[in-house]
Protein backbone atom coordinates (compact mmCIF):
# COMPACT_ATOMS: atom_id res chain seq x y z
CA UNK A 1 0.00 0.00 0.00
CA UNK A 2 2.49 2.27 1.02
CA UNK A 3 4.81 1.48 -1.89
CA UNK A 4 1.95 2.30 -4.61
CA UNK A 5 1.10 5.61 -2.92
CA UNK A 6 4.60 6.53 -2.74
CA UNK A 7 5.57 5.11 -6.51
CA UNK A 8 2.41 7.49 -7.46
CA UNK A 9 3.96 10.41 -5.56
CA UNK A 10 6.78 10.34 -7.25
CA UNK A 11 8.24 13.70 -8.71
CA UNK A 12 4.78 15.47 -7.16
CA UNK A 13 6.21 17.80 -3.69
CA UNK A 14 2.74 17.93 -2.69
CA UNK A 15 1.79 14.86 -3.10
CA UNK A 16 4.72 13.90 -1.31
CA UNK A 17 4.03 16.00 1.40
CA UNK A 18 0.93 14.89 2.27
CA UNK A 19 2.73 11.19 2.01
CA UNK A 20 5.02 12.08 4.62
CA UNK A 21 2.41 13.92 6.81
CA UNK A 22 -0.09 10.74 6.79
CA UNK A 23 3.37 8.49 7.80
CA UNK A 24 3.85 11.18 10.90
CA UNK A 25 0.24 11.16 11.88
CA UNK A 26 0.18 7.00 11.84
CA UNK A 27 3.80 7.23 13.74
CA UNK A 28 2.40 9.04 16.21
CA UNK A 29 -1.02 6.80 16.66
CA UNK A 30 1.24 3.99 16.56
CA UNK A 31 3.01 5.21 19.68
CA UNK A 32 0.23 5.90 21.26
CA UNK A 33 -1.38 2.51 20.83
CA UNK A 34 1.42 1.14 22.64
CA UNK A 35 0.71 3.08 25.44
CA UNK A 36 -2.76 1.69 25.66
CA UNK A 37 -1.92 -2.01 24.97
CA UNK A 38 0.72 -1.23 27.96
CA UNK A 39 -1.96 0.22 30.14
CA UNK A 40 -4.14 -3.17 29.14
CA UNK A 41 -1.88 -5.56 29.78
CA UNK A 42 -1.15 -4.10 33.44
CA UNK A 43 -5.14 -4.29 33.46
CA UNK A 44 -4.72 -8.14 32.27
CA UNK A 45 -1.98 -8.50 35.39
CA UNK A 46 -3.66 -6.77 37.99
CA UNK A 47 -4.53 -9.79 40.00
CA UNK A 48 -2.40 -13.08 41.09
CA UNK A 49 -3.74 -16.80 42.37
CA UNK A 50 -1.83 -16.24 46.21
CA UNK A 51 -1.30 -12.80 47.26
CA UNK A 52 -0.08 -14.11 50.75
CA UNK A 53 1.64 -17.39 49.15
CA UNK A 54 5.33 -15.71 50.36
CA UNK A 55 8.31 -15.12 48.50
CA UNK A 56 7.82 -18.76 46.66
CA UNK A 57 5.07 -17.09 44.56
CA UNK A 58 4.22 -14.65 42.13
CA UNK A 59 3.59 -10.83 43.76
CA UNK A 60 1.92 -7.87 43.08
CA UNK A 61 4.47 -4.86 42.66
CA UNK A 62 4.16 -1.31 42.35
CA UNK A 63 5.51 -0.52 38.51
CA UNK A 64 4.25 2.98 38.22
CA UNK A 65 4.26 5.79 41.29
CA UNK A 66 2.06 6.83 44.18
CA UNK A 67 -1.69 6.37 43.13
CA UNK A 68 -1.33 3.56 40.33
CA UNK A 69 -2.69 -0.01 40.48
CA UNK A 70 -0.37 -2.53 41.53
CA UNK A 71 0.83 -5.43 38.80
CA UNK A 72 2.16 -8.82 38.78
CA UNK A 73 5.66 -8.87 38.96
CA UNK A 74 6.20 -10.82 35.94
CA UNK A 75 4.18 -9.23 33.95
CA UNK A 76 6.22 -6.66 32.02
CA UNK A 77 8.23 -10.23 30.75
CA UNK A 78 5.28 -10.77 28.56
CA UNK A 79 5.80 -7.54 26.45
CA UNK A 80 9.36 -8.38 25.72
CA UNK A 81 8.54 -10.29 22.57
CA UNK A 82 5.84 -8.39 21.57
CA UNK A 83 7.64 -4.85 22.01
CA UNK A 84 10.74 -6.01 21.17
CA UNK A 85 12.44 -4.51 24.38
CA UNK A 86 14.08 -5.81 27.23
CA UNK A 87 12.04 -6.22 30.99
CA UNK A 88 13.22 -3.06 31.79
CA UNK A 89 12.20 -1.21 28.71
CA UNK A 90 8.85 -2.78 29.10
CA UNK A 91 8.54 -2.01 32.89
CA UNK A 92 8.90 1.67 31.73
CA UNK A 93 6.15 1.31 28.94
CA UNK A 94 3.81 -0.19 31.97
CA UNK A 95 5.06 2.55 34.44
CA UNK A 96 4.81 5.56 32.17
CA UNK A 97 1.20 3.70 30.93
CA UNK A 98 -0.11 3.86 34.29
CA UNK A 99 1.29 6.99 35.44
CA UNK A 100 -0.63 8.57 32.29
CA UNK A 101 -4.26 6.85 33.01
CA UNK A 102 -4.27 7.85 36.61
CA UNK A 103 -2.24 10.50 37.69
CA UNK A 104 -2.44 12.75 33.84
CA UNK A 105 -5.81 12.32 32.79
CA UNK A 106 -5.94 15.30 30.33
CA UNK A 107 -2.56 14.01 28.64
CA UNK A 108 -3.86 10.47 28.56
CA UNK A 109 -7.20 11.36 26.97
CA UNK A 110 -4.99 12.59 24.35
CA UNK A 111 -3.15 10.07 23.93
CA UNK A 112 -6.55 7.86 23.85
CA UNK A 113 -6.76 9.91 20.88
CA UNK A 114 -3.51 9.74 19.24
CA UNK A 115 -2.91 13.20 19.74
CA UNK A 116 0.40 13.63 20.58
CA UNK A 117 3.95 11.99 20.24
CA UNK A 118 4.26 8.99 22.48
CA UNK A 119 7.95 9.82 23.67
CA UNK A 120 6.65 13.45 24.63
CA UNK A 121 4.08 11.88 27.05
CA UNK A 122 6.26 9.76 28.28
CA UNK A 123 8.84 12.68 29.42
CA UNK A 124 6.05 14.10 30.94
CA UNK A 125 5.19 11.41 33.26
CA UNK A 126 8.29 10.42 34.32
CA UNK A 127 9.19 13.95 35.26
CA UNK A 128 5.94 14.46 36.88
CA UNK A 129 6.43 10.88 38.68
CA UNK A 130 8.00 12.18 42.18
CA UNK A 131 5.40 14.48 42.98
CA UNK A 132 2.12 13.42 44.90
CA UNK A 133 -1.26 12.59 42.76
CA UNK A 134 -2.92 15.98 43.30
CA UNK A 135 -0.13 18.13 42.28
CA UNK A 136 0.29 15.60 39.31
CA UNK A 137 -2.86 16.66 37.99
CA UNK A 138 -2.44 20.37 38.64
CA UNK A 139 0.95 19.96 36.25
CA UNK A 140 -1.49 17.62 33.67
CA UNK A 141 -4.43 20.44 33.59
CA UNK A 142 -1.57 23.43 32.94
CA UNK A 143 1.14 21.44 30.27
CA UNK A 144 -1.02 19.40 28.00
CA UNK A 145 -2.37 21.88 25.60
CA UNK A 146 1.23 22.92 24.91
CA UNK A 147 2.77 19.62 24.34
CA UNK A 148 2.76 19.84 20.79
CA UNK A 149 1.78 22.98 20.09
CA UNK A 150 5.08 24.79 21.23
CA UNK A 151 8.79 23.62 20.58
CA UNK A 152 9.60 20.57 23.12
CA UNK A 153 12.62 22.18 24.07
CA UNK A 154 10.06 25.14 25.45
CA UNK A 155 7.62 22.16 26.91
CA UNK A 156 10.57 21.15 28.72
CA UNK A 157 10.85 24.68 29.93
CA UNK A 158 7.74 25.23 30.86
CA UNK A 159 7.17 22.11 32.15
CA UNK A 160 10.02 22.70 34.47
CA UNK A 161 8.63 25.71 35.96
CA UNK A 162 5.39 24.52 36.61
CA UNK A 163 6.69 22.01 38.77
CA UNK A 164 8.66 24.68 40.79
CA UNK A 165 5.33 26.76 41.21
CA UNK A 166 3.26 24.18 42.22
CA UNK A 167 5.66 22.28 44.18
CA UNK A 168 9.01 24.06 45.36
CA UNK A 169 9.82 21.58 47.74
CA UNK A 170 10.28 19.03 45.36
CA UNK A 171 12.40 21.75 43.12
CA UNK A 172 14.48 22.25 46.32
CA UNK A 173 15.41 18.77 47.03
CA UNK A 174 15.79 18.50 43.20
CA UNK A 175 18.49 21.26 43.48
CA UNK A 176 20.24 19.77 46.80
CA UNK A 177 20.69 16.86 44.30
CA UNK A 178 22.19 18.68 40.96
CA UNK A 179 24.37 20.59 43.22
CA UNK A 180 26.25 17.24 44.47
CA UNK A 181 26.99 16.90 41.27
CA UNK A 182 28.93 19.89 40.62
CA UNK A 183 32.63 19.08 38.99
CA UNK A 184 35.02 20.17 36.41
CA UNK A 185 37.07 17.66 34.75
CA UNK A 186 38.69 16.81 31.42
CA UNK A 187 38.36 14.08 28.86
CA UNK A 188 40.98 13.21 26.12
CA UNK A 189 40.62 14.56 23.12
CA UNK A 190 42.41 14.46 19.46
CA UNK A 191 45.53 16.23 17.79
CA UNK A 192 46.68 17.28 21.10
CA UNK A 193 43.49 18.88 22.36
CA UNK A 194 41.81 17.93 25.37
CA UNK A 195 38.10 18.75 26.48
CA UNK A 196 36.91 20.51 29.36
CA UNK A 197 34.10 19.90 31.11
CA UNK A 198 32.50 22.38 33.70
CA UNK A 199 29.30 21.97 36.25
CA UNK A 200 28.21 24.57 38.35
CA UNK A 201 25.68 26.71 39.31
CA UNK A 202 23.92 29.04 36.19
CA UNK A 203 25.30 32.43 38.26
CA UNK A 204 28.94 31.34 38.27
CA UNK A 205 29.03 30.41 35.00
CA UNK A 206 27.08 32.86 33.51
CA UNK A 207 30.17 35.07 34.85
CA UNK A 208 33.24 32.39 33.56
CA UNK A 209 31.55 32.89 30.18
CA UNK A 210 31.62 36.77 30.35
CA UNK A 211 35.38 36.11 31.61
CA UNK A 212 36.21 33.99 28.87
CA UNK A 213 34.50 36.88 26.21
CA UNK A 214 36.28 39.57 27.59
CA UNK A 215 39.27 37.63 26.98
CA UNK A 216 38.99 36.92 23.10
CA UNK A 217 37.42 40.30 22.53
CA UNK A 218 40.95 41.39 24.01
CA UNK A 219 42.99 39.08 22.07
CA UNK A 220 41.55 40.20 18.74
CA UNK A 221 42.05 44.18 19.63
CA UNK A 222 46.00 42.70 20.04
CA UNK A 223 45.56 41.48 16.72
CA UNK A 224 44.52 37.64 16.92
CA UNK A 225 42.30 37.18 13.83
CA UNK A 226 41.24 33.98 15.11
CA UNK A 227 37.57 33.17 15.04
CA UNK A 228 35.72 33.46 18.02
CA UNK A 229 35.65 29.89 19.15
CA UNK A 230 39.36 29.60 18.82
CA UNK A 231 40.21 32.81 20.72
CA UNK A 232 37.36 31.63 23.75
CA UNK A 233 39.75 28.33 23.69
CA UNK A 234 42.94 30.22 23.62
CA UNK A 235 41.44 32.24 27.11
CA UNK A 236 41.95 29.19 29.14
CA UNK A 237 45.65 29.55 29.10
CA UNK A 238 45.49 33.00 29.57
CA UNK A 239 43.07 32.48 32.54
CA UNK A 240 44.97 30.06 33.54
CA UNK A 241 48.19 32.17 34.52
CA UNK A 242 46.50 34.27 36.87
CA UNK A 243 49.32 37.58 36.42
CA UNK A 244 49.16 37.22 32.42
CA UNK A 245 44.90 37.65 32.94
CA UNK A 246 45.75 40.73 35.44
CA UNK A 247 48.27 42.58 32.88
CA UNK A 248 45.48 41.44 30.09
CA UNK A 249 42.47 43.16 31.23
CA UNK A 250 44.55 46.05 32.63
CA UNK A 251 45.82 47.17 29.33
CA UNK A 252 42.37 46.43 27.55
CA UNK A 253 40.35 48.44 30.77
CA UNK A 254 38.93 51.11 28.98
CA UNK A 255 37.79 49.48 25.81
CA UNK A 256 34.78 49.82 24.53
CA UNK A 257 32.39 47.32 26.17
CA UNK A 258 32.18 44.25 24.59
CA UNK A 259 28.57 43.42 25.39
CA UNK A 260 27.66 46.63 23.21
CA UNK A 261 25.54 44.77 20.60
CA UNK A 262 27.50 44.76 16.84
CA UNK A 263 25.52 47.40 15.03
CA UNK A 264 26.45 49.73 17.73
CA UNK A 265 29.77 48.86 17.42
CA UNK A 266 29.87 49.45 14.02
CA UNK A 267 27.95 52.73 14.08
CA UNK A 268 30.58 53.75 16.96
CA UNK A 269 33.40 53.17 14.36
CA UNK A 270 31.74 55.39 11.32
CA UNK A 271 30.74 57.80 13.65
CA UNK A 272 34.32 58.57 14.31
CA UNK A 273 36.46 60.36 11.64
CA UNK A 274 40.19 59.28 13.65
CA UNK A 275 38.53 55.58 13.47
CA UNK A 276 41.40 53.71 11.15
CA UNK A 277 38.42 51.15 10.70
CA UNK A 278 36.00 53.40 9.47
CA UNK A 279 36.90 53.76 6.07
CA UNK A 280 36.53 49.70 6.14
CA UNK A 281 33.04 49.26 6.34
CA UNK A 282 30.80 49.82 3.62
CA UNK A 283 27.43 51.04 3.59
CA UNK A 284 24.59 48.99 5.70
CA UNK A 285 22.35 46.68 3.37
CA UNK A 286 24.61 44.73 0.83
CA UNK A 287 23.76 40.70 0.33
CA UNK A 288 25.67 39.56 3.24
CA UNK A 289 27.55 40.65 6.55
CA UNK A 290 30.86 39.86 5.09
CA UNK A 291 29.69 42.61 2.87
CA UNK A 292 28.44 45.26 5.15
CA UNK A 293 25.12 44.58 5.78
CA UNK A 294 25.23 44.44 10.08
CA UNK A 295 21.38 44.21 9.91
CA UNK A 296 21.59 40.04 8.79
CA UNK A 297 24.63 38.74 10.70
CA UNK A 298 26.24 35.82 8.54
CA UNK A 299 26.77 32.82 9.91
CA UNK A 300 30.49 33.03 10.31
CA UNK A 301 30.09 36.17 12.21
CA UNK A 302 31.81 36.21 15.60
CA UNK A 303 29.42 38.05 17.87
CA UNK A 304 26.82 35.59 16.57
CA UNK A 305 28.63 32.17 17.81
CA UNK A 306 27.47 30.45 20.98
CA UNK A 307 30.16 29.81 23.55
CA UNK A 308 31.51 26.44 23.12
CA UNK A 309 32.32 24.10 24.84
CA UNK A 310 36.12 22.62 24.91
CA UNK A 311 39.72 24.12 25.12
CA UNK A 312 43.74 23.71 24.38
CA UNK A 313 46.16 21.42 26.50
CA UNK A 314 47.98 23.61 28.49
CA UNK A 315 51.20 23.33 28.21
CA UNK A 316 54.11 24.25 30.88
CA UNK A 317 57.63 25.57 29.04
CA UNK A 318 60.46 26.29 30.75
CA UNK A 319 60.80 29.32 32.51
CA UNK A 320 62.58 32.41 30.35
CA UNK A 321 66.52 32.98 31.35
CA UNK A 322 66.84 36.21 33.74
CA UNK A 323 68.64 38.56 31.78
CA UNK A 324 71.63 40.94 33.41
CA UNK A 325 68.96 43.95 33.43
CA UNK A 326 66.57 42.39 35.55
CA UNK A 327 69.13 41.17 37.79
CA UNK A 328 70.47 44.29 38.04
CA UNK A 329 66.81 45.62 38.68
CA UNK A 330 65.77 43.13 41.43
CA UNK A 331 68.94 43.62 43.62
CA UNK A 332 68.82 47.35 43.28
CA UNK A 333 64.75 46.84 44.36
CA UNK A 334 65.67 44.40 47.27
CA UNK A 335 68.44 46.77 48.68
CA UNK A 336 66.16 48.93 49.04
CA UNK A 337 63.18 47.81 50.31
CA UNK A 338 65.44 46.15 53.50
CA UNK A 339 66.88 49.59 54.32
CA UNK A 340 63.23 50.90 54.19
CA UNK A 341 61.64 47.34 56.14
CA UNK A 342 59.05 47.81 58.88
CA UNK A 343 59.40 45.81 62.15
CA UNK A 344 56.59 43.67 61.51
CA UNK A 345 58.83 42.26 57.83
CA UNK A 346 60.97 39.17 59.29
CA UNK A 347 64.78 40.82 59.29
CA UNK A 348 66.33 39.35 55.67
CA UNK A 349 63.26 38.54 54.12
CA UNK A 350 62.80 40.49 50.74
CA UNK A 351 58.97 41.96 50.17
CA UNK A 352 58.65 41.69 46.69
CA UNK A 353 55.72 43.53 45.15
CA UNK A 354 53.71 43.52 42.16
CA UNK A 355 55.38 45.37 39.98
CA UNK A 356 58.15 42.50 39.42
CA UNK A 357 59.58 42.63 36.04
CA UNK A 358 59.98 40.06 33.51
CA UNK A 359 61.73 37.49 35.99
CA UNK A 360 58.68 34.93 36.01
CA UNK A 361 59.04 34.43 39.47
CA UNK A 362 55.92 34.48 42.21
CA UNK A 363 55.54 37.55 43.80
CA UNK A 364 53.22 37.95 46.53
CA UNK A 365 50.16 40.48 45.59
CA UNK A 366 49.10 42.64 48.04
CA UNK A 367 44.86 43.18 48.22
CA UNK A 368 42.71 44.67 45.93
CA UNK A 369 41.56 47.73 46.65
CA UNK A 370 37.49 47.65 46.40
CA UNK A 371 38.01 50.14 43.36
CA UNK A 372 40.28 47.57 41.76
CA UNK A 373 38.06 45.04 42.35
CA UNK A 374 34.83 46.46 40.97
CA UNK A 375 37.14 47.58 37.92
CA UNK A 376 38.16 43.46 37.55
CA UNK A 377 34.46 41.75 37.18
CA UNK A 378 33.91 41.02 33.93
CA UNK A 379 30.00 42.10 32.20
CA UNK A 380 27.78 39.67 32.40
CA UNK A 381 24.05 40.25 31.07
CA UNK A 382 21.40 38.36 32.59
CA UNK A 383 17.62 38.67 31.81
CA UNK A 384 15.45 37.47 33.94
CA UNK A 385 11.23 37.58 34.02
CA UNK A 386 9.31 37.84 37.33
CA UNK A 387 6.21 39.31 38.59
CA UNK A 388 5.95 42.05 41.01
CA UNK A 389 4.51 39.45 43.47
CA UNK A 390 7.44 37.03 43.17
CA UNK A 391 9.26 39.90 44.90
CA UNK A 392 7.16 40.93 47.72
CA UNK A 393 6.37 36.94 48.41
CA UNK A 394 10.02 36.26 48.07
CA UNK A 395 8.71 33.00 46.52
CA UNK A 396 7.89 32.29 43.16
CA UNK A 397 9.14 31.49 40.04
CA UNK A 398 11.87 33.62 38.36
CA UNK A 399 12.22 32.55 34.02
CA UNK A 400 15.84 32.99 33.17
CA UNK A 401 17.34 32.07 29.96
CA UNK A 402 18.66 28.71 31.30
CA UNK A 403 15.38 27.58 32.76
CA UNK A 404 13.07 28.86 35.60
CA UNK A 405 14.75 29.37 39.02
CA UNK A 406 13.71 30.69 42.43
CA UNK A 407 13.71 34.04 43.99
CA UNK A 408 16.54 32.87 46.32
CA UNK A 409 19.02 31.54 43.38
CA UNK A 410 18.72 34.33 42.13
CA UNK A 411 19.47 36.66 44.91
CA UNK A 412 22.57 34.11 45.59
CA UNK A 413 23.57 34.90 42.12
CA UNK A 414 23.59 38.36 42.69
CA UNK A 415 25.36 38.31 46.07
CA UNK A 416 27.73 35.52 45.88
CA UNK A 417 29.04 36.89 42.68
CA UNK A 418 29.47 40.55 44.37
CA UNK A 419 27.92 41.51 40.40
CA UNK A 420 27.41 45.22 39.08
CA UNK A 421 24.13 45.26 39.05
CA UNK A 422 22.48 47.23 36.18
CA UNK A 423 18.54 47.33 35.99
CA UNK A 424 16.93 48.10 32.70
CA UNK A 425 13.56 49.29 32.56
CA UNK A 426 10.49 46.59 31.22
CA UNK A 427 10.25 46.97 27.54
CA UNK A 428 6.81 47.48 25.93
CA UNK A 429 6.48 46.29 22.80
CA UNK A 430 3.22 47.82 21.88
CA UNK A 431 4.77 51.32 22.65
CA UNK A 432 7.77 50.92 20.52
CA UNK A 433 7.91 52.93 17.55
CA UNK A 434 8.78 51.99 13.56
CA UNK A 435 11.78 53.57 11.84
CA UNK A 436 12.24 54.46 8.34
CA UNK A 437 15.36 52.94 7.91
CA UNK A 438 16.38 49.36 6.66
CA UNK A 439 18.83 48.79 9.35
CA UNK A 440 16.88 47.89 12.48
CA UNK A 441 17.62 49.93 16.04
CA UNK A 442 18.32 48.47 19.36
CA UNK A 443 14.75 49.19 21.08
CA UNK A 444 13.09 47.05 18.51
CA UNK A 445 15.26 44.56 18.79
CA UNK A 446 14.95 44.53 22.04
CA UNK A 447 11.10 44.89 22.08
CA UNK A 448 11.37 41.84 19.34
CA UNK A 449 13.12 39.61 21.94
CA UNK A 450 10.53 40.18 24.29
CA UNK A 451 7.71 39.55 22.39
CA UNK A 452 9.55 36.42 20.44
CA UNK A 453 11.78 35.13 22.30
CA UNK A 454 11.71 32.57 19.93
CA UNK A 455 11.59 32.49 16.06
CA UNK A 456 8.25 32.52 14.30
CA UNK A 457 8.73 29.55 11.97
CA UNK A 458 6.53 27.03 12.19
CA UNK A 459 7.53 24.62 14.73
CA UNK A 460 11.58 25.92 14.96
CA UNK A 461 12.96 26.13 18.79
CA UNK A 462 15.31 28.84 17.39
CA UNK A 463 16.39 31.22 20.30
CA UNK A 464 19.37 33.42 20.54
CA UNK A 465 20.43 35.74 17.89
CA UNK A 466 18.49 35.85 14.56
CA UNK A 467 17.94 37.62 11.64
CA UNK A 468 14.85 39.98 11.63
CA UNK A 469 13.43 39.50 8.95
CA UNK A 470 10.87 42.20 6.71
CA UNK A 471 7.55 40.26 6.83
CA UNK A 472 7.02 42.61 3.92
CA UNK A 473 10.02 43.57 2.05
CA UNK A 474 11.68 46.99 2.84
CA UNK A 475 11.47 49.19 -0.49
CA UNK A 476 13.44 52.50 -1.05
CA UNK A 477 10.71 54.56 -2.45
CA UNK A 478 8.21 52.91 0.10
CA UNK A 479 6.22 54.68 2.64
CA UNK A 480 7.81 55.68 6.13
CA UNK A 481 7.31 53.38 9.06
CA UNK A 482 8.41 50.02 7.06
CA UNK A 483 10.32 49.00 9.98
CA UNK A 484 8.17 48.34 12.66
CA UNK A 485 7.26 45.01 15.18
CA UNK A 486 3.94 44.91 12.72
CA UNK A 487 6.55 44.16 9.45
CA UNK A 488 9.26 42.21 11.60
CA UNK A 489 10.11 38.54 12.67
CA UNK A 490 13.12 36.56 13.95
CA UNK A 491 13.73 34.00 11.98
CA UNK A 492 17.11 31.19 12.21
CA UNK A 493 19.36 31.99 9.35
CA UNK A 494 18.28 28.29 7.40
CA UNK A 495 14.62 29.78 8.32
CA UNK A 496 15.30 32.92 6.23
CA UNK A 497 16.73 31.46 3.30
CA UNK A 498 13.87 29.17 3.06
CA UNK A 499 11.66 32.37 2.79
CA UNK A 500 14.28 34.15 0.72
CA UNK A 501 15.25 31.85 -2.02
CA UNK A 502 12.86 28.95 -1.01
CA UNK A 503 9.37 30.23 -1.52
CA UNK A 504 8.10 30.15 1.37
CA UNK A 505 5.51 33.11 1.90
CA UNK A 506 5.21 35.07 5.26
CA UNK A 507 2.14 37.37 5.94
CA UNK A 508 1.66 39.16 9.36
CA UNK A 509 -2.16 40.35 9.39
CA UNK A 510 -1.88 41.47 13.71
CA UNK A 511 1.53 42.32 15.24
CA UNK A 512 2.84 39.13 16.38
CA UNK A 513 0.81 36.75 14.35
CA UNK A 514 2.37 35.14 11.49
CA UNK A 515 0.70 33.35 8.49
CA UNK A 516 3.01 31.09 6.54
CA UNK A 517 2.52 29.09 3.33
CA UNK A 518 5.08 26.36 2.31
CA UNK A 519 5.95 25.92 -1.32
CA UNK A 520 3.52 22.83 -1.81
CA UNK A 521 0.65 24.64 0.02
CA UNK A 522 0.66 23.82 3.66
CA UNK A 523 -0.10 26.50 6.07
CA UNK A 524 0.39 27.23 9.35
CA UNK A 525 -0.35 29.83 12.61
CA UNK A 526 2.47 30.84 14.39
CA UNK A 527 2.52 32.97 17.59
CA UNK A 528 4.76 33.27 20.86
CA UNK A 529 2.57 30.75 21.65
CA UNK A 530 3.26 28.34 19.28
CA UNK A 531 2.40 26.88 16.10
CA UNK A 532 -1.15 25.35 14.81
CA UNK A 533 -0.30 23.83 11.50
CA UNK A 534 -3.55 23.98 8.91
CA UNK A 535 -2.84 21.95 6.33
CA UNK A 536 -3.93 22.64 2.82
CA UNK A 537 -7.56 22.39 2.53
CA UNK A 538 -9.89 24.87 1.44
CA UNK A 539 -10.82 26.45 4.90
CA UNK A 540 -7.03 27.16 5.32
CA UNK A 541 -6.77 29.01 2.22
CA UNK A 542 -9.52 30.96 3.00
CA UNK A 543 -7.71 32.03 6.14
CA UNK A 544 -4.79 32.63 4.17
CA UNK A 545 -6.32 34.64 1.07
CA UNK A 546 -7.79 37.60 3.11
CA UNK A 547 -4.01 38.11 5.31
CA UNK A 548 -2.80 39.36 2.29
CA UNK A 549 -2.17 43.12 2.38
CA UNK A 550 -4.45 45.67 1.61
CA UNK A 551 -2.00 47.62 -0.57
CA UNK A 552 1.45 46.11 -1.85
CA UNK A 553 4.50 47.84 -1.52
CA UNK A 554 5.20 49.19 -5.04
CA UNK A 555 7.32 46.65 -7.11
CA UNK A 556 6.74 43.84 -4.62
CA UNK A 557 5.50 40.67 -5.87
CA UNK A 558 5.36 37.37 -3.55
CA UNK A 559 6.64 34.32 -5.22
CA UNK A 560 4.77 32.09 -6.65
CA UNK A 561 4.19 28.73 -4.70
CA UNK A 562 3.89 24.83 -6.57
CA UNK A 563 0.49 24.14 -6.92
Amino acid sequence: MFDTRLEAALGDRRALADLSAAVQNDHKIAGCRKLVLAAAWADAHSGVDDPDGGPWVEQLVALGPVGCPPVAETAAAGLVLPFQTSVLGARGWISDALNLRHRLPQLWARVVAGEVHHWKAREIAQQTARLNPVTAGIVDAQITRWTEQLPWASVLRALEAIILEVDPAAYHEREQLAAAKREVRATQSENGLRTLIARGESGDVALMLALYGQVAEALADEGDEDPLPVRLSKAIGVIANPTRLIDLLARHHDDPDPHREPWVQVAAHQDDPTDPWADDLPAAGWETSRHGNHHQPGLDDDCWDDQTEGGDEVELSEEAPIDDADLAWHAGRRETEAATATPSEPEGRAVVRADWPAARGRPRWRALTPAELAASRPTAVLHVHLADQTLRDGRGVVRSPDGPITVEQLRRYLVQTDANVIVRPVVDPAETASADAYEIPLRLRRAMAVRHPRSVFPHSPATGRMDLDHTRPWQHDGPAGQTGLGNLGPLARSEHRAKTVGCWQSRQPEPGTYLWRSPEGWIAITTNQGTLTLGHNDWAHQLWNPAAPAAALPGVREPVAQS
